[in-house]
């Protein structure tokens, strides 16, 4: 250990990955919760072995979150930032290992400015869970790759099982480590030895709890995915879809570190460096990013999918951008102007109400305003004499039950496609059969569903939502009664 501070790039290091997690965990408590973390810190509280569109470790990661620190906005985050530490420090050591200090420093530099990887340090979403794993079963495997023995090659099949029951995108990067093995000749002899089947059949002893929950609900896992992707629309070629997924993925890494990255990548006569590391990075971006990027000829991936794949992507710019500063004078001025616009980015993107943006437009708003809807809910359930809520979108259900005093379970109409987890649960047929409910909707129209089981629905008013005086977002409430005998006007006042 003593050995590792030696280098100045090791300490410099050091010192903005704690530097950076100081701040984090401030800064954690500043934000409300955005829809998905409240969707998976409903997973802590109903235990399972596996969830709808993923596996449990988010869950286990959000119930000791809560279990030291409460049902807080500080106990869901508390390993968002820790983990955004660990992934960090397994930057730093993939990049010494395969490069060196130098090109470990910026690789973590460049990591810490990059938009993508700052919001992942805060909120505990999915990306920052198996970024984690990812991270670290790409070190693993680099020292797996060179021994006979059993050992590495059971713990990277461990950490990718762990990546893969984070998010399923995980099990993508045993597709890098058999591609690195058939590309690279020292290593194709583990296709003859036990240690590459060896982390496979690991791997798979990981899916198993997967297949079994599936089993028992139907298999909706395959469903979902199928939809999420919309693989269950028909083929179709949308060229504009493609250019909205490159543009999105030039936005969360910043626009000239895309660049840098993509320099890298189709360019290698720019800073030459070692044939096997370049090979091995290669192997651990491409086939992710390229899955979401032939996807996105169907349908745009989301910004945040191909994450896992920028852990390679920007160690790789640090090893090319440390080379090229080296050779040509110009490159100086290139790297500065681009680390000078990331951070501008990922600070702005901390706080954004003084740029005054339109709400659909002010990527913060998902953090802003529910605490505010919870509270006029609370006032109507108040007056309404009615304590069941239902919402349109499991992200305001999420939210709701999290903010609403005590936080009770909340619910969505019955009719919904079973496309999120709620839908899976006991409905609010089955727990309040008898009880009316406030309906909480972003549109005024109403599911069938809904007018079923209530025979008297009215509108109890159109409610915008707001924080330190702005608007954020509206919604429109009304009062579902099962009987005559409970009617009776529940309009604002």
């Amino acid at each position: 250990m003593t050995a590792l501070f030696r280098s100045p790039f090791a300490r410099w290091a050091a010192a903005i990955l704690f530097l950076g997690t100081i701040f984090r965990l401030w800064y954690s408590m500043h934000l409300e919760l955005v829809g998905d973390e409240a969707y998976y810190w409903l997973w802590s509280r109903h235990p399972d072995f596996c969830y709808l569109d993923k596996g449990p470790v988010i869950a286990w990661f959000m119930s000791a979150g809560t279990a030291l620190f409460g049902q807080t906005v500080f106990g869901i985050r508390f390993f968002a930032t820790l983990l955004a530490l660990g992934t960090g420090i397994g930057i730093f050591l993939l990049a010494r290992r395969l490069f060196s200090d130098q090109v470990a420093f910026w690789s973590v530099l460049l990591a810490t400015v990059t938009p993508l990887f700052a919001v992942g340090a805060t909120l505990m979403t999915i990306d920052t869970v198996y970024v984690f794993f990812w991270t670290f079963a790409a070190l693993a495997f680099w020292y797996a790759k060179d021994q006979s023995q059993l050992g590495w090659w059971i713990l990277t099949g461990s950490l990718v099982g762990l990546s893969m029951l984070s998010k399923y995108t995980g099990a993508i990067e045993l597709l890098s480590f058999v591609g690195f093995c058939a590309w690279h000749p020292p290593c194709r002899q583990h296709f003859r030895r036990a240690t590459l089947p060896a982390m496979l059949v690991v791997v798979a002893l990981f899916f198993i709890p997967v297949l079994l929950w599936n089993w028992q609900h139907g298999f909706p896992t395959s469903h979902f995915l199928v939809h999420r992707g919309a693989l269950d629309e028909g083929m179709r070629f949308r060229p504009l879809e493609v250019l909205s997924f490159v543009g999105q993925q030039a936005a969360v890494i910043s626009p000239v570190l895309f660049l840098g990255l993509l320099a890298a990548l189709f360019w290698p006569r720019l800073a030459p460096t070692s044939r096997e590391q370049i090979g091995y990075l290669l192997a651990l971006f491409l086939p992710l990013f390229l899955g979401y990027l032939v996807l996105s000829f169907q349908k745009a991936s989301q910004a945040n999918w191909a994450a896992g794949a920028y852990i390679s992507g920007l160690v790789l710019t640090a090893a090319k951008w440390c080379e090229a500063v080296r050779l040509y004078p110009w490159a100086r001025w290139i790297v500065s102007g681009g680390l000078a616009l990331a951070l501008l980015q990922t600070a702005i993107l901390h706080e954004t109400s003084w740029l005054h943006l339109p709400a659909r437009l002010d990527p913060l708003d998902r953090a802003r305003g529910s605490r505010n809807l919870a509270a006029q809910v609370e006032a109507l359930k108040i007056r309404s004499h009615i304590h069941v809520v239902i919402a349109q979108k499991y992200m305001t259900a999420a939210l709701l039950s999290f903010y609403l005093p005590e936080q009770p379970e909340t619910f969505m109409p019955v009719s919904s496609p079973p496309f999120n987890q709620l839908v899976l649960w006991p409905t609010y047929r089955e727990i309040h059969p008898d009880d009316d409910a406030i309906y909480v909707s972003n549109t005024n129209q109403l599911p069938a569903s809904l007018e079923e089981d209530f025979p008297d629905i009215r509108p109890a008013g159109e409610i915008y939502t707001s924080q330190d005086g702005r608007q954020v977002n509206h919604f429109y409430l009304f009062v579902c009664r099962r009987s005559d005998r409970h009617l009776k006007a529940a309009a604002p006042k």
